[in-house]
């Protein structure tokens, strides 16, 4: 299934995935994150909500996926 990943305004890539690669797969793809220049950490996003780390990235087959760096919290 292609999935287009997106991170910051012109890094964008179209990938294949197997039905059972989950959103948390995703984001620790090192090799993605480094075509895409985006840091460890992020959060995938789409139509501006937060994707579940055990969502199947099939699911948004067709879709764009945002990634953006997670926000880190002040105590």
């Amino acid at each position: 299934m292609a999935v287009t990943i997106r991170y910051g305004v012109t890094n964008t890539i179209t990938r294949d995935f197997d039905n059972e690669t989950t959103v948390s797969d995703l984001l620790s793809d090192r090799s993605l994150l480094g075509a895409l220049n985006a840091p460890e950490g992020c959060v995938a996003l789409s139509g501006g909500t937060q994707l579940s780390p055990n969502s199947f990235v099939s699911d948004f087959s067709g879709e764009t996926v945002t990634l953006e760096k997670q926000a880190s919290s002040k105590a």
